[in-house]
């Protein structure tokens, strides 16, 4: 991996200064119910190594031509680089295999833009959000460090390969039985009144338990895109009911 990351995003700086700020506070708010102080111990020396971040304006003299860009896509990023009004630099980015804590950080970072484009250095080409997204899901994320719970079992159509919206689907279910069995379901729905509509849309799908992926998206109304969002919105919502 590219030892520093550039995101760049059509925000003014003031607006993404902003975003950084309440995006450190949801997550050292998301790491502090997931793990006790006592547990965080044995993980310090991960959470001391995730990248330093830094907000600045994009340097004039920077060209879109500087970078190597996909053809299929050179038109559109070149477009949207030239709306850019500012830029995070993230450095010295640990190795994604060792630090779980980093692959969430910078999840959830993304999840906070409705686009932004990425330099990953070197010869390696830029990529929008969800190219970079898809990428960082294959590393495992914090909550691979929490004790599972029993499996719930997904259903799925005969012949039909289980995929990642499939596998955070029995997460969902396995948290929804986690806080039955705790008698924290009506802690858990007071949560979702102030969550955002289309996390709500998800929870009413799946409400009545484990069903088709593919029968839940068409319930949420959703797209595919905004689906896999949410639920995993819906996800971090669960755990935080402790």
């Amino acid at each position: 991996m590219s030892n520093a990351l550039y995101f760049y995003s059509i925000l003014p700086l003031g607006e993404l200064e902003r975003l950084m700020k309440n995006h450190q506070e949801d997550f050292d708010e998301l790491i502090g119910d997931q793990f006790s102080e006592k547990e965080l111990v044995q993980f310090e020396k991960m959470l001391d190594s995730i990248a330093a971040v830094y907000v600045q304006p994009i340097l004039n003299e920077l060209q879109f031509d500087d970078f190597f860009s996909p053809p299929e896509l050179a038109d559109r990023q070149r477009f949207f680089f030239e709306s850019c009004k500012s830029s995070l630099c993230i450095e010295n980015i640990p190795d994604f295999y060792m630090n779980p804590f980093q692959v969430t950080y910078l999840i959830e970072l993304l999840r906070n833009f409705d686009e932004v484009l990425i330099d990953r250095g070197g010869i390696q080409e830029l990529c929008f959000k969800n190219a970079y997204l898809e990428e960082l899901k294959r590393f495992k994320n914090i909550f691979s460090l929490v004790p599972s719970e029993p499996t719930v079992a997904v259903v799925t159509p005969k012949n039909h390969l289980v995929d990642p919206i499939d596998l955070l689907l029995i997460d969902i279910f396995r948290d929804i039985q986690r806080l039955k069995n705790e008698d924290k379901m009506t802690l858990f729905l007071d949560h979702l009144e102030s969550a955002s509509e289309k996390v709500q849309k998800v929870y009413k799908a799946i409400e009545h338990g484990p069903a088709d992926s593919i029968e839940i998206l068409r319930k949420s109304g959703l797209n595919t895109k905004d689906f896999d969002d949410y639920l995993e919105k819906l996800k971090f919502l669960l755990r935080r009911v402790q």
